[in-house]
Order: C-alpha cells, then structure tokens, then sequence
C-alpha cells in the first residue's frame, strides 16, 4: 500500500526539518559575539567527545573479538579432546 501526502504534510515536515536544523547549528550572529577562545573551547570538546566515542566503540569491538577468539580456542581444544578420546 502506498502512502500519499499532501502538500500540506509536505510542508509541516520541511518546516519542522528547518526548525530542527536551526536549533541544532550555531547561528553566524551567535559566532560573531563568541570570543574566539571560547569557540576554540567549543569545537575542542566536541572533537574530543567524538574522539571518546569512538575509541569506546573500537574498545567494544576488539572486547567482541577477543571474547569470540577465546570461545573458538575452547571449541576446537574441546573438538580435539573428543577426537583423542574416540581414536582410543
């Protein structure tokens, strides 16, 4: 089934769209009467908090793959063991 909009529903999203692209970026009037150290501070702690989130998702991932390398070590010595215990 396909879903059919109005020019009227068109409109709301693009105003709301907007309305959140507005709230979310800094104004050029509202840099203008930022000190430039304090933009620098701004824009540091940004890039460090990205910076922290990724390295938190990098942690994440190689904990996920250590987890997984020692379960395939337990299988296959697992596998091994059974094997020996059936040739005798």
């Amino acid at each position: 089934m396909r879903t059919t909009y109005t020019s009227a529903d068109r409109t709301r999203a693009a105003l709301q769209a907007a309305k959140a692209k507005r709230q979310s970026e800094l104004r050029i009037a509202d840099l203008t009467r930022l000190s430039l150290d304090k933009l620098i501070r701004i824009l540091r702690r940004w890039w460090l908090q990205r910076v922290e989130r990724h390295c938190m998702i990098c942690a994440d991932v190689e904990e996920q793959r250590a987890r997984q390398a020692q379960q395939n070590v337990a299988y296959y010595q697992k596998q091994a063991a059974i094997a020996r215990l059936a040739r005798h």
